[in-house]
């Protein structure tokens, strides 16, 4: 469509909207026979509320409903007494070495002691290895 048929179109339509306005409207010419009566001449109504009256209420008597529940008990804590403790004095306990330790130790003591010297020498080599492998030995 060009722009022109469309200006064409919208000022046809114009025109139509133009021509059918005074065909809805009535004017000021209420009553004259043609035919609107929308009763414009009619006297104005009050609407009044109607008075209300309240009689006495109704009382209705109903048997109550009657239930028997078992009571509850309820448990309380037993009492609390509180006692000062008798002091008990018992000897400290002595805690032995373990034997497996020292018994091990004085045989690797032994045995490496016995490599060194000759003679004289390798009995006190073997005895100071013994003694040093049963301290050894019982700290492990």
């Amino acid at each position: 469509m060009t722009t022109s048929r469309k200006v064409l179109l919208v000022l046809a339509a114009c025109a139509a909207l133009g021509a059918a306005t005074p065909a809805s409207a009535d004017g000021r010419y209420y009553g004259h026979g043609r035919g609107h009566w929308h009763g414009h001449d009619r006297e104005p109504v009050a609407y009044i509320a109607a008075p209300v009256y309240y009689g006495p209420p109704r009382v209705i008597y109903v048997e109550p409903q009657v239930v028997y529940l078992q009571p509850q008990a309820y448990y309380a804590p037993p009492p609390v007494a509180y006692v000062q403790p008798q002091a008990v004095y018992a000897p400290t306990p002595v805690y032995a070495a373990p034997l497996a330790g020292s018994v091990g130790g004085a045989i690797a003591g032994a045995v490496i002691g016995s490599r060194f010297g000759s003679g004289d020498g390798r009995i006190a080599a073997t005895v100071i290895g013994t003694v040093l492998g049963s301290v050894i030995g019982g700290r492990m």
